[in-house]
């Protein structure tokens, strides 16, 4: 059996390609269900800024094939525009890439703490939909306790920035400082959070937040001196703002360009800047060809991003460590588990003759009472397991597993039936 893992990030896939497969937790819930038409067992792990599917099969070909039909099929994305982007790993590296994406050494912002929480709902959700079986269910609940030892044990993650925090910095860049700025900030999610704590540590003099549900924007803005707005307000809140950040995660554009038109025509003097962290995009692209308008999306925080990683670059070195070390001890449990079968037939064996030489023998000797012949039993028993005690261990550390396998099959004729 292989572990299997086909997927596409920030690092393969232009971010128009990336949107069309970014799916919300409840389609990644539907896209489960869907997956198990396609692979006996499997699951998806969606983000920001990748989605991937894990899975378990005998055949690497087969399952890579019916992912990629999946991929297309659920997002109905052509294959021909997808599979260019897709990277495909097997075994170690997929568990290798899995454990860096729980410590967030695969991110965009290395060290982010969001991505964590990411995989463990992943891992709740499809415990709860039961399609992640074991051995997957324990490839994922490692992965969550890999990336909360490289958080304890490295600094890779402190004081590491958010996607919003890294928008943030990305307006100083440009404005300079946004000290007495007037911010919009479009989400009142966790992402609108995080930017809305982002800008007033940065001191904006004057957040607003709008979002579909007032009560949350409400709530966001009231525990940080803000001001909520009602969703339809958002074009009046636009010609009295210097900048907005929108990361609201809806499935389509919520500014678009015949807005952001009428709205500078209201402020003809002064510029407009536009952070849009969401994916899919919160914010029609067509907007940058409008005067005095400036775009920025997910994808332009690389500056950001690269001296992120220069000051982790330490830290981020201790956690590789941590995490090959983590990767070769469930690659030796997971060759274990080819043993299995072998070690069964193993014991199986040895119980049946064991059995049969005690049904000959015990007759023969009458003197024994009940507690002798029982003591007989555990002794054999006992004798059986010590016997095969230190081959069962090596076969199961061995990293030729599969042709000490074989060897040992053949030895004890395991696969013949018993005349």
């Amino acid at each position: 059996m292989h572990l299997i893992l086909v997927g596409l990030n920030h690092r393969t896939t232009p971010l128009e390609v990336r949107e069309e497969l970014a799916w919300s937790a409840e389609r990644c819930k539907e896209a489960r269900v869907s997956l198990l038409n396609h692979v006996d067992e499997g699951t998806v792990l969606s983000t920001c800024n990748r989605t991937e599917i894990y899975s378990v099969a005998k055949s690497w070909d087969k399952a890579t094939g019916a992912i990629f039909d999946f991929l297309s099929d659920y997002s109905g994305v052509s294959l021909d525009k997808i599979k260019p982007h897709l990277y495909e790993l097997r075994d170690r590296e997929a568990v290798t890439h899995l454990f860096r994406v729980a410590s967030g050494l695969d991110s965009m912002i290395v060290g982010e703490y969001e991505v964590l929480g990411q995989v463990r709902r992943s891992l709740e959700d499809a415990e709860v939909a039961r399609v992640l079986h074991y051995p997957l269910l324990n490839l994922f609940q490692q992965a969550v306790r890999v990336g909360r030892k490289i958080r304890q044990d490295t600094a890779v993650s402190r004081n590491a920035l958010s996607v919003s925090a890294a928008g943030v910095e990305l307006a100083k860049k440009v404005f300079i400082n946004i000290e007495g700025r007037k911010v919009l900030v479009i989400s009142a999610g966790e992402a609108g959070r995080l930017a809305v704590e982002a800008l007033i540590k940065s001191g904006a003099a004057n957040v607003m937040v709008v979002s579909r549900s007032f009560d949350k924007a409400l709530s966001l803005a009231s525990s940080w001196g803000g001001k909520a707005l009602p969703f339809h307000q958002m074009g009046e809140a636009l010609v009295a703002t210097d900048m907005v950040i929108s990361c609201s995660g809806a499935p389509h554009f919520i500014i678009e360009r015949p807005v952001v038109e009428q709205v500078m025509n209201k402020r003809p003097q002064r510029p407009l800047l536009l952070i849009d962290l969401a994916v899919p995009r919160d914010i029609d692209p067509q907007v940058k060809l409008i005067n005095r308008v400036h775009l920025y999306d997910i994808d332009d925080l690389n500056q950001i991003c690269d001296e992120n990683r220069s000051h982790r670059e330490k830290e981020i070195g201790k956690a590789e460590e941590i995490i090959e070390g983590e990767v070769t001890r469930f690659m030796l449990w997971w060759d274990s588990l080819t043993t299995v079968p072998t070690i069964t037939a193993l014991m199986e064996k040895a119980e049946q003759i064991r059995q049969r030489q005690l049904a000959a023998a015990l007759p023969k000797l009458k003197s024994l009472n009940d507690e002798d012949r029982a003591q007989v039993e555990a002794m054999t028993r006992a004798m059986i397991k010590k016997i095969f005690h230190d081959p069962i261990m090596y076969l199961k550390n061995s990293g030729n597993g599969s042709e000490h396998i074989k060897s040992l099959r053949e030895l004890f004729k395991l696969d013949q039936n018993e005349s």
